[in-house]
């Protein structure tokens, strides 16, 4: 009895001595993660302050005019005043709901990239789908000061000025695609944005179209146009092919060279577009006169002719997102 006594008691100490190892070896290497603290925390703090000059940056610059800080777009705009001015907005539509209701330019924060560019925010205009307004201006067309014949990298980062006509960027439109994110039980999903386009001839005839679902690819896709969803409005003709075509982005210096393109079509020597073989839309063409009508040789849009009768060229274009 004595033997079976002894030889729990040596059991019993044994376990002891192993949990009081495996402890002293948690405490250890506790205190090992609680010296690097400090050195973490100082880490942090030095990738923080870029960041930081970065907001002031954007705080200090709120009521100034831009000249190409970001973007060499940025032409002496001037930036319209709104509050609380110490909010990143991501899109117009939230600019609108906190209570800025002017349609003006605005700065809009990237959160993939982390820093802000400056767009034309429309609040004028209601949404076909949902009634809802704040639409992202990455497009515009409307005094011909601004030539849209342009090579590859200037459609990548962007040109023009903002107060008329400009391009945002095929990067930054990209960008702003996937700017809203849902979470659902599947974890993150991208909701992409509505895609508008107004447009107006040089007799005062307007129209629209709305599309559901718009995004573009990365540059490694050579920012491809994804298939729109479904579309409202009345820019187009009923039962008749959509104009933007799924199109790589093509210049007149950087496109498929496999790719033929049809000379009685809109092509790459007249702007920068999602060009197909035959496309039916070019709204980055040559700006026309007056006393011109519709035509492939300037802003194209090929159903123009079948809802405006006298087929005047187009005096504006926009392209937005919300």
């Amino acid at each position: 009895m004595k033997s079976y006594t002894l030889f729990a008691f040596l059991v019993f100490k044994t376990l002891l001595c192993k949990t009081s190892t495996q402890q002293i070896k948690e405490i250890s290497i506790m205190q090992t993660e609680v010296a690097k603290l400090p050195k973490q925390v100082q880490f942090v703090k030095q990738l923080m302050a870029p960041r930081m000059l970065t907001c002031q940056d954007f705080r200090l610059s709120f009521n100034t005019s831009v000249y190409s800080i970001s973007h060499q777009y940025m032409i002496d705009a001037k930036i319209e005043e709104y509050s609380p001015i110490y909010q990143m907005f991501t899109e117009c539509k939230s600019i609108w709901f906190s209570g800025n209701l002017k349609s003006g330019i605005y700065p809009i924060w990237l959160l993939s990239q982390y820093r802000y560019i400056y767009v034309q925010c429309d609040m004028d205009k209601r949404s076909e789908i949902g009634n809802k307004t704040g639409w992202v201006v990455f497009q515009q067309r409307q005094d011909g000061t601004i030539n849209f014949n342009r090579g590859w990298e200037s459609y990548v980062s962007g040109f023009g000025n903002l107060n008329n006509d400009y391009w945002a960027g095929l990067e930054n439109i990209m960008l702003l695609t996937i700017q809203k994110t849902a979470v659902s039980r599947f974890g993150y999903n991208t909701i992409f944005p509505n895609l508008r386009v107004d447009m107006e001839g040089w007799d005062g005839f307007h129209a629209y179209v709305e599309y559901e679902d718009f995004f573009i690819y990365t540059k490694k896709y050579r920012y491809e146009i994804s298939d729109l969803g479904k579309r409202y409005g009345t820019a187009f003709a009923s039962f008749t092919p959509d104009a933007f075509l799924k199109q790589e982005f093509s210049t007149f210096d950087n496109k498929d060279e496999l790719k033929w393109f049809d000379t009685n079509c809109p092509g790459p020597l007249n702007g920068g577009w999602w060009f197909a073989t035959c496309s039916l839309a070019n709204l980055n063409g040559r700006y026309p006169h007056s006393f011109e009508k519709m035509s492939i040789h300037n802003i194209y849009w090929r159903y123009w002719p079948f809802i405006n009768t006298n087929n005047t060229a187009l005096r504006y274009v926009s392209m937005k997102m919300l």
